[in-house]
């Protein structure tokens, strides 16, 4: 019997051993980096046009069947939470790497698709601003504190959340950080529109 020389098979076990540690399946650093920094970007674009309005003109309206830049920010951090936990529940049921053939979208077509506002469409009762926070601070301050956990979370995970999906619109678990990134871009839009209001408060 042919003797397999120590150092190649010591090299055989140590590359045994780094594959049988590693899934195959965690996010790559440029999806992680992606992720990360649309999150992030997104995030201080939304804070950054909002800081200093005045209650008044936080509560302004177009007209009454509109919603106020305070009722953005409160749906858009109702959504946050939600989606979140969509993808949770989605990494509890299994794996399926043969549905990737079903995406609906690319992930830059999905954000382009979410972002966009050209057709507008009624929000579902559960995203509805209702007041659940209290006020528009602690709204913020709600939206800020998940908004980081979840950038924490892309940063850190190990799931497997290309091969995980969500029952509705065909979309992978990591597409749904990402659709979190573009609905709020989608109404950091709307946000505007209302600033440039010709009839909104000058302070």
């Amino acid at each position: 019997m042919t003797r397999i020389p120590t150092i190649i098979l010591m090299g055989v076990l140590i590359l045994f051993a780094q594959c049988s540690t590693t899934s195959g399946t965690e996010l790559t650093k440029e999806e992680r980096d992606f992720a990360i920094n649309e999150l992030v970007s997104s995030r201080d674009s939304l804070l950054n046009t909002i800081n200093g309005l005045s209650e008044e003109q936080l509560n302004f309206k177009s007209n009454e069947s509109s919603w106020s830049i305070a009722q953005c920010m409160e749906h858009i951090t109702l959504f946050e939470n939600v989606m979140f936990d969509v993808l949770e529940e989605s990494l509890k049921l299994p794996a399926d790497p043969e549905r990737r053939k079903d995406l609906r979208f690319t992930d830059s077509e999905l954000m382009a698709h979410v972002s966009d506002r050209t057709s507008s469409t009624k929000t579902t009762e559960e995203f509805e601003p209702t007041g659940k926070y209290g006020n528009h601070s602690l709204t913020v301050i709600e939206f800020k504190d998940k908004r980081e956990k979840h950038i924490e979370y892309i940063r850190t995970t190990t799931d497997d959340l290309r091969n995980h999906f969500v029952n509705f619109g065909s979309a992978d678990a990591y597409q749904l950080l990402l659709y979190m990134s573009s609905h709020s871009e989608r109404h950091l839009q709307q946000i505007k529109q209302i600033l440039n209001n010709k009839d909104f408060p000058n302070n």
